[in-house]
């Protein structure tokens, strides 16, 4: 049953607001919602956005957000000095850790090439 909030001196029930506080998503929609949001802003950061996917893997305590991508669009998603993942690391954990559910966002590793 929703609960009605009205304000002060509004007993006529014009002005009143309605908030559903019993309202929390499941874990499963909290997940799919972060992972979209992260796929759309790498979608903006780097320049072959057909080749970058996130999928999510399931750990016994730990949810891990795990960023697909090609050598050419690594370097965009690190960024200068780390900042563009630290960022991206940030908000997923924001988004995620609001609700109890630990996160963690894991990049592919590619080796440096030899001169």
């Amino acid at each position: 049953m929703p609960i009605v909030i009205r304000k002060s001196g509004q007993a006529d029930g014009q002005g009143s607001s309605i908030v559903d506080l019993n309202f929390t998503p499941n874990k499963s929609e909290i997940l799919e919602t972060t992972r979209k949001k992260m796929e759309d802003i790498l979608m903006l950061i780097v320049d072959h956005p057909e080749e970058v996917s996130v999928g999510i893997v399931h750990g016994e305590r730990t949810t891990i957000f795990k960023i697909e991508c090609s050598r050419r669009n690594f370097g965009r998603i690190l960024g200068s000095r780390g900042k563009m993942i630290a960022s991206l690391r940030t908000i997923s954990l924001a988004l995620t850790a609001r609700h109890g559910i630990r996160s963690i966002v894991e990049v592919p590793y590619f080796a440096a090439e030899a001169a």
